[in-house]
């Protein structure tokens, strides 16, 4: 971890400054702790906000819930109708 991060720091030191470079510092300890690192990723769940958010548009915010549940349900139904249902 430490070459790539000399490297990296040489190459685009601007890229160094991110907080995910730091991040890798403390890797080794978090995978003792919590097992590989695929398991603690959240960048897939962090995608799906966006999803959310896009079903969330036209909410009249009083059930939002409600109105993203019911925005992803017709979504799905159109999909599975679409592949054949």
């Amino acid at each position: 971890i430490d070459h790539f991060l000399i490297c990296t720091c040489k190459l685009t030191p601007r890229w160094f400054n991110k907080p995910k470079f730091h991040i890798l510092l403390h890797l080794p300890e978090h995978i003792r702790r919590f097992g590989p690192a695929m398991l603690f990723a959240t960048e897939g769940f962090e995608s799906f906000n966006a999803i959310i958010r896009s079903h969330s548009i036209h909410s009249n915010r009083h059930a939002p819930s409600l109105d993203i549940a019911i925005s992803m349900a017709r979504a799905n139904r159109l999909c599975h109708l679409l592949s054949g249902g």
